[in-house]
């Protein structure tokens, strides 16, 4: 639902739709809800997307940590943040159904668009299917309301035949989220220092084979690279970064956390 309690009409809402929000896949989509929507927000971010090109609208850390599991996934092709349920007789008539009132704006009785948090696109053996997931802490599950928004939630989505889950903070696992966090504005090698592309795939190779002969630590090999190659301090690190991104270097990316100070050796696999 809308985040705040600025004035929701249906003037607003045909905007929105005329905008295309809620809308297209991958970088075309536009969430329903923005960031630039309600200003001084809590703790938004607008990370670039590995999957879709385009900026994300997250509103809180939570969902920048499931954000993270989903750019990892190899099996999700597209995610789609604050994704409206656009159907607004369907949720109405559930509501009913459930017995309790659909919210409405008190000034005008517009009924809001209820959002999930994401809309994922899965694959699915050879098939892509949609799967709605939204966040909770375990705390809250108990809240009256809570709980109501988020039957009418499944229930919503199973009118649309799409799957809906619940996922809580324990079943987030911590140790990849940060790992994912922290080589996630690497994927792109072509935000790397101004050097010419070929020249840094070029780079990337070397560091591979350096890695692979050496035992020291991901913090010695990367430096001494920057130093052999009169590179800018922190070059080498970004590429490793970016390999380890793209699934060139396989590490564990779940039981612990990956800095630049850990050892070569850690390294499970190197692709060229």
């Amino acid at each position: 639902m809308a985040r705040t309690k600025q004035e929701w009409t249906q003037a607003k809402f045909e905007r929105y739709m005329k905008e295309g929000r809620g809308q297209g896949h991958r970088k075309n989509y536009q969430p329903w809800i923005k960031i630039q929507d309600f200003p001084s927000k809590g703790r938004v971010s607008r990370p670039p997307g590995w999957k879709t090109n385009r900026e994300h609208h997250l509103f809180s850390d939570h969902e920048k940590r499931l954000f993270y599991l989903f750019e990892w996934s190899d099996n999700i092709v597209d995610i789609r943040e604050q994704f409206p349920l656009l159907d607004l007789d369907l949720a109405i008539n559930i509501a009913t159904e459930m017995g309790i009132e659909y919210p409405k704006d008190v000034n005008n009785d517009t009924p809001y668009v209820l959002t999930t948090d994401f809309m994922l696109s899965v694959k699915q053996g050879n098939q892509i299917v949609d799967k709605a997931r939204t966040f909770k802490l375990v705390k809250d599950l108990g809240i009256k309301s809570v709980a109501e928004k988020f039957e009418l939630e499944k229930r919503y989505y199973a009118a649309k035949g799409i799957d809906w889950g619940i996922i809580t903070e324990k079943e987030i696992p911590m140790f990849l989220v940060k790992n994912v966090e922290w080589i996630h504005s690497s994927y792109k090698l072509e935000a790397a220092a101004e050097i010419n592309v070929d020249d840094l795939h070029n780079i990337a190779n070397i560091l591979r084979s350096k890695l692979q002969e050496s035992d020291s630590s991901i913090n010695k090999i990367t430096n001494c690279l920057d130093k052999e190659m009169n590179l800018e301090v922190g070059t080498s690190l970004y590429i490793f970064k970016h390999l380890l991104a793209n699934k060139k270097i396989i590490m564990d990316m779940q039981t612990s956390a990956i800095y630049s100070s850990i050892s070569a050796l850690e390294i499970q696999k190197i692709i060229f």
